[in-house]
């Protein structure tokens, strides 16, 4: 599986490369815009992510708006119902108005806050689909 980590916290970026590095190939940056990027590159080369972690707090392209921009990319590249990237929100704001954001207009599939902690992290993900010990 291929995994895209967008966070512009560096020691959130290294903690969930390291976390996620045994679930497949990892990719990580540190913004919006380059996570759009890769994501986009990942869609035209025909290697899409399966997993993107991504938080919302970022300067500029922040993780709600960068999740609706990969959205729209994947309707246009005409990805097939039910094989979208999973996308797991990563942020300090564990408030109801983030998290309803996020899974209601972003088409999140999990959410977790900081800070990060392997157990949790592994439940979000099997609470995603994914098989992880």
């Amino acid at each position: 599986m291929r995994i895209l980590i967008v966070d512009d916290e560096r020691a959130a970026l290294v903690t969930l490369c390291k976390m996620l590095e045994p679930l497949g190939e990892v990719v990580a940056v540190e913004s919006g815009q380059q996570g759009l990027d890769a994501f986009a590159g990942a869609l035209a080369e025909g290697r899409a992510f399966g997993l993107v972690s991504m938080d919302i707090i970022m300067p500029g392209l922040d993780g709600q708006a960068t999740l609706q921009a990969m959205r729209e990319l994947e309707k246009r590249y005409a990805v097939p119902p039910g094989q979208e990237a999973k996308v797991m929100m990563v942020t300090g704001l564990g408030d109801a108005g983030n998290v309803t954001r996020a899974f209601f207009k972003g088409q999140a599939d999990g959410y977790i806050t900081k800070p990060l902690k392997q157990a949790n992290l592994m439940k979000t993900l099997r609470a995603m689909g994914f098989t992880v010990k």
